[in-house]
């Protein structure tokens, strides 16, 4: 399954100069890795500062800003390395031992996994490897250090009782250079949700909170994340805290493994949370969420380069079954993209197509560009996170005869066959959902009537965030297994900012108002939001509850009255649960 490639003689063996070139590359990789993690540690730092002072729009910018440290980083190392191999750069054998100076360099390291990720990004920048070559790459995990031992990551307290000051006690672990606005009354409401939960368990004898000490900063929110234990009874707590013009406050008490996953979701940016022990912090999420791969946790609190490895060694270990198989992805074929997928694995895999019919009128770059927009934007819970690969090797046999001659008929230029090998020049993953028109012809009527409602939730809250959909078609949407509905189509996404909300003009005469086409101008980036209608719910009562609560979204007045409040500087709330699970909703922001 994995491509050995071909041993090179290098010019250098034998000779002081050249252990002298491996050390110094290994050691140059080594300083561009540590010179990535200063600066992604001291933006995460910013993240308590920004909370407190309410600067909103200064989060917004570090969390892209930290997105652009990698790419920065690792192309230094590239460079660095270059100018010290020089002719002997791709030498694999050389660089086998440079690999193997590079795993002496790792001793003692908290976050070594981390570490190995980033040689491999950059021998596969040199080399542009297919597949995954052991020689030069690593590829099995590092040993994971145990959360159970770190006394740094995890503060215990234990109780025979639940009441406030235990709350309190834990509440008030966390400085803040602002005080809780109501702390009694919030170690109240908290302690009392805790007790109720517990007791639904059944559980008896003493209770036990493991509170991770780091906090989880994202958008306008912070994040207190642990687990209760009583007896057999393991379940996760979420404190999220907000900071209301009054002070902190706790907003809700989550405690479900369903509410936790959301929180962590995919669909959401990345935390911003000290972890210089990844792995630790993983296996602790891990035991709170237990259905999440690693991947996806690695990806939440900030590792996404790492989730990648991860995802890949996940998806390797599965097509290691002899009846692995690829399929296409259920729902309509798109325009833009050819999507198939894995069913024991839940994940879509999305390959650009060589053309686009009308009345798709795009560019591959271009599509590329929707992909990176979406990467650096805040998600806010309702745009799928997308991980870009590129020189996948999968085995032949894991594609159906049909599949891969679709594969090769409309995505030629990116997809290969040589021999019992299927190369894949570049390609995208994301979580695979049901698409909501599917969703929506199988549901019943209270099912369907949730997640349109959700739907309409999920155009709002992306207009706040200064994304428009473009295309609203129901197909272009999805239902996670948690019944959030998101957008997984992005070649229509642009900023709502850039748009121009119209209303339709009125006809003059009756060949004005039965023209086959527009009798007015319309602009590249004109939207008429009456015409939303013909497409946004099928007829049925979902379309009527849709447009009882969302008719607003065929008013031109909401769409450019969300423009003046993004040209005012405002940044929405939009958190990871249900309304119905904050503590108080008359709270001052």
């Amino acid at each position: 399954m994995m491509r050995l490639g071909r041993e090179s003689t290098p010019n250098l063996a034998g000779s002081a100069g050249q252990g002298n070139r491996m050390a110094r590359g290994a050691s140059a990789i080594h300083t561009a890795h540590e010179r990535w993690i200063s600066g992604f540690e001291e933006i995460t730092r910013r993240a308590r500062e920004r909370f407190e002072r309410r600067d909103w729009q200064g989060a917004q910018a570090d969390a892209t800003a930290r997105l652009a440290l990698y790419r920065i980083h690792l192309d230094g190392a590239v460079a660095d390395v270059r100018d010290i191999l020089e002719d002997a750069v791709l030498e694999r054998t050389l660089w086998a031992q440079v690999k193997s100076r590079h795993f002496e360099g790792l001793a003692g390291r908290s976050d070594a996994e981390v570490a190995q990720t980033f040689f491999n990004s950059v021998t596969r920048r040199i080399f542009s490897t297919v597949g995954a070559d052991p020689a030069i790459e690593y590829l099995d995990p590092s040993t994971p250090a145990s959360a159970a031992t770190d006394p740094d990551l995890v503060e215990r307290y234990v109780c025979h009782a639940v009441d406030a000051a235990v709350a309190r006690a834990m509440l008030q672990a966390y400085p803040w250079s602002v005080p809780y606005a109501q702390l009694e009354r919030d170690a109240e409401q908290v302690a009392a949700l805790v007790r109720d939960r517990l007791a639904e368990g059944r559980a008896t004898g003493p209770v036990t909170f493991d509170m991770l000490r780091p906090v989880f900063f994202r958008n306008k929110g912070a994040y207190l994340v642990g687990r209760v234990r009583q007896g057999d009874l393991t379940l996760p707590i979420v404190l999220p805290l907000i900071h209301a013009e009054r002070g902190i406050v706790v907003d809700a008490v989550l405690m479900s493994e369903n509410e936790a996953s959301v929180v962590f979701g995919f669909s959401w940016s990345y935390f911003r949370v000290a972890a210089p022990r990844p792995r630790a912090m993983v296996e602790f999420l891990s035991s709170i969420m237990p259905l999440k791969r690693l991947d996806e946790l690695y990806t939440a609190i900030g590792f996404n380069k790492h989730g990648k490895t991860e995802l890949y060694r996940s998806l390797m270990q599965d097509l290691e079954r002899p009846e692995a198989r690829f399929d296409f992805a259920e729902g309509e074929e798109g325009m833009v993209m050819a999507v198939f997928t894995l069913p024991s694995f839940n994940v879509v895999f999305k390959i650009i197509k060589d053309s686009f019919g009308a009345p798709k009128n795009t560019t591959r770059q271009a599509v590329m560009d929707k992909y990176h927009f979406v990467f650096v934007r805040d998600r806010v819970g309702r745009l799928a996170d997308a991980q870009e690969f590129e020189h996948l090797e999968f085995p032949r046999r894991c594609f159906p005869d049909a599949l891969l001659d679709y594969l090769l008929s409309v995505a030629g230029a990116t997809v290969r066959v040589e021999g019992e090998r299927v190369i894949i020049r570049q390609l995208y993953t994301e979580r695979r959902v049901t698409p909501l028109n599917l969703f929506l012809r199988d549901a019943d009527e209270t099912a369907a009537s949730e997640a349109v409602l959700d739907y309409g939730n999920a155009i709002k809250d992306l207009a706040a965030a200064d994304i428009f959909t473009g295309d609203m078609l129901l197909k272009n949407f999805g239902v996670t297994r948690h019944g959030r509905v998101i957008c997984y189509d992005y070649d229509e996404l642009c900023l709502l900012s850039e748009c121009r909300f119209r209303r339709l003009p009125q006809p003059s005469s009756i060949e004005e108002e039965f023209a086959a086409e527009a009798w007015f101008h319309v602009g590249e980036m004109d939207v008429f939001p009456e015409e939303f209608r013909a497409f946004l719910v099928p007829p049925g009562p979902a379309r009527d509850a849709f447009l009882a609560a969302h008719g607003d979204l065929l008013d031109v007045e909401l769409w450019q009255g969300v423009q003046r409040r993004l040209s005012a500087g405002e940044v929405v709330d939009v958190f990871p649960y249900r309304r119905s699970a904050r503590l108080r909703r008359d709270r001052d922001r």
